[in-house]
């Protein structure tokens, strides 16, 4: 009998309306303004695989997990075209396919910060809240009572290019996270702390992927803060059930985010 093939596993709901959530209806590739949903309302995108599903698609990576290949991390939104031209494996490499993903994301983060998507869903924040602060993911983060640097001291000490708009934008929701957190703490719950430091425990973990060098930190603070950011993603989509916009949901993990940059919980602090 020849080895059986493993099974292809199949790309979850919620990682798909991810996908689309941080898309802003158009297609990743650069300078494209095609539409993913057209003026009917028809579904005419390409979820595409960076790492290809199969052996023998494009870019395989036979040391990834079928988990892997099905993630979130794994897949770019590209109209029929793209979705063709990208195929070419030498022009687009796995790097060069993040890259874009990436860039288009924040791009598209930064309209929907000017669109002020949570007066409209005021409860979006509390569910991110709840359900990132659900599980401890370690006990072993201490606290910390330093002196917190300026933000924009921070963000040139971090060398933070691609990010720095978003946090700079987000930056204006302390306030109100600030106060849904003390609305928790009366309600005798440790979720704020629960958050922080879970968010702390997940840059840590990055940042050990890079030795703890100051010097590769600073050179790859912009794709640290985007596996923190698809981490806390993976942590929400988990519990969050409710019939909330998933852009809502986007923009709830990027003020939580950028609050834990001010408080430097993530990246490094000024020296």
């Amino acid at each position: 009998m020849g080895k059986k093939k493993t099974e292809r596993k199949k790309t979850t709901e919620k990682v798909i309306k991810q996908l689309y959530a941080k898309s802003g209806n158009q297609c990743a590739f650069p300078g494209c303004k095609e539409q993913l949903f057209n003026e009917k309302g028809d579904n005419i995108s390409n979820i595409c695989h960076i790492e290809a599903a199969e052996k023998g698609g494009q870019r395989f990576n036979e040391n990834s997990t079928n988990e892997e290949r099905a993630s979130y991390e794994n897949l770019i939104l590209l109209c029929n075209k793209h979705h063709k031209i990208t195929d070419d494996v030498e022009t687009y490499t796995v790097e060069k396919l993040k890259e874009m993903k990436r860039k288009h994301e924040i791009a598209i983060a930064k309209k929907i910060s000017e669109q002020n998507v949570l007066s409209k869903y005021p409860s979006a924040l509390n569910l991110v809240i709840n359900s990132l602060g659900r599980y401890f993911l370690s006990d072993t983060i201490p606290d910390e009572e330093l002196n917190v640097p300026s933000p924009e001291e921070k963000i040139k000490f971090n060398n933070i290019k691609e990010y720095q708009y978003i946090i700079e934008s987000y930056r204006v929701y302390q306030g109100k996270l600030n106060k849904i957190y003390e609305e928790i703490e009366k309600q005798g719950s440790s979720k704020k702390d629960l958050v922080i430091k879970n968010i702390k425990k997940l840059y840590l973990k990055e940042k050990g992927k890079y030795g703890g060098s100051l010097e590769k930190i600073r050179a790859n603070a912009d794709r640290i803060i985007e596996c923190v950011e698809n981490e806390l993603w993976k942590l929400a989509n988990e519990q969050i059930d409710e019939e909330v916009p998933r852009e809502a949901i986007d923009m709830s993990i990027s003020v939580i985010l950028t609050d834990a940059f001010m408080r430097c919980d993530i990246l490094e602090r000024p020296i």
